[in-house]
């Protein structure tokens, strides 16, 4: 089986990024580091999650987004004071998911006191960033 050239160049375009983000200096990281000094500017308390709060433990695996943990009110202040300055709704009428205007990486935010997956009530919720961070 041979790969047509559009096919051909979307797979070199995959193996370029999984290379730099396996080496760290992918867009993934460049968006997670301008984002965190964003948050930390505006004081909001935050606590990363998903494939990136899993290579921090030593799991690396690829991924595409940011996931972030914030209250609420931690939401409401980036929405207020971040969106339309480096980040936009990922869609019209967003409210957790948005975009880094300069590497287009998308960035998803969950929230405190939330529960994980359908959100449906369980054992389990979103914790106050704050308390959760290590």
């Amino acid at each position: 089986m041979t790969m047509s050239q559009p096919e051909s160049q979307q797979f070199s375009d995959l193996l370029k990024r999984a290379s730099e983000f396996f080496m760290g200096g992918g867009e993934v990281q460049k968006t997670l580091s301008r984002l965190a000094e964003r948050l930390d500017a505006e004081s909001i308390d935050y606590a990363l999650a998903g494939a990136l709060a899993l290579g921090r433990h030593g799991l690396v695996r690829f991924t595409q987004d940011v996931d972030v943990l914030l209250t609420p009110e931690g939401l409401e202040k980036f929405r207020q004071r971040l969106v339309g300055r480096g980040y936009v709704p990922t869609f019209s009428g967003a409210r957790k998911s948005f975009r880094d205007t300069e590497t287009q990486v998308r960035i998803e935010f969950l929230t405190t006191g939330e529960y994980p997956g359908d959100g449906k009530p369980k054992p389990v919720v979103f914790p106050d960033p704050a308390e959760a961070a290590t």
